[in-house]
């Protein structure tokens, strides 16, 4: 496997623009009791628009946002990593991808924000979007520097950032999470990839 080396400051930038739209984000979502009206109507157009598709199709792609179906993947990323000596790399995706678990959850219990509809939890941000933009980001982010052939590298690439864009659609889809959940858990999950590499290249693994 090969890096290519690109510079971190593009990478911090990445990082302060994330968190930035979290933090504006989460403070529209306590503060402007407009917003929930307008999100309603935005998912209400969403899904009338995804009405004449099959149901299952959601059904069957948030199922691999969640935690528990998220772990086999990681396994798999982690043992390609360890088998490259990469071991550095493979212990910061499965932290960054567990820590953007946890702190998701600090969030949703910090904004307490009802779902649209009768589902557990709480609704901002989203978890699977997430979760699933930093694992899946992180090995976007592998692919492109350590694949050797220029056609997989490119094809597992737009593989992943449409299987992200499709978690993240799911969400509105089957209807459990509004537009301002799914974009804030989509950039909370980038600015972790982004820390990821940073750390990578800091520790020059």
């Amino acid at each position: 496997m090969r890096d290519k080396g690109y510079g971190v400051v593009a990478n911090w930038n990445y990082v302060t623009i994330s968190l930035i739209v979290v933090a504006v984000l989460t403070l529209i979502v306590l503060y402007v009791p407009g917003v929930r009206e307008f999100d309603r109507e935005v998912l209400s157009s969403i899904r009338s628009f995804l009405a004449p598709y099959p149901s299952y199709i959601p059904a069957f792609v948030t199922e691999f946002g969640r935690a528990n179906h998220m772990l086999w993947p990681q396994i798999a990323a982690c043992s390609t990593l360890v088998s490259h000596q990469k071991y550095m790399k493979a212990f910061l995706l499965v932290f960054f991808t567990q820590g953007t678990f946890f702190i998701t959850d600090l969030l949703k219990n910090f904004v307490c924000r009802e779902r649209p509809c009768v589902y557990p939890g709480f609704s901002f941000p989203s978890g699977h979007s997430s979760t699933t933009m930093c694992f899946y980001g992180i090995v976007i982010y592998l692919i492109l520097h350590y694949t050797r052939s220029e056609f997989w590298r490119y094809f597992l690439a737009v593989f992943f950032g449409l299987f992200i864009f499709l978690v993240a659609l799911s969400r509105l889809w089957i209807g459990v999470h509004f537009l301002t959940d799914v974009i804030a858990g989509l950039f909370l999950g980038f600015m972790m990839v982004n820390l990821y590499i940073i750390l990578v290249k800091a520790f020059k693994s």
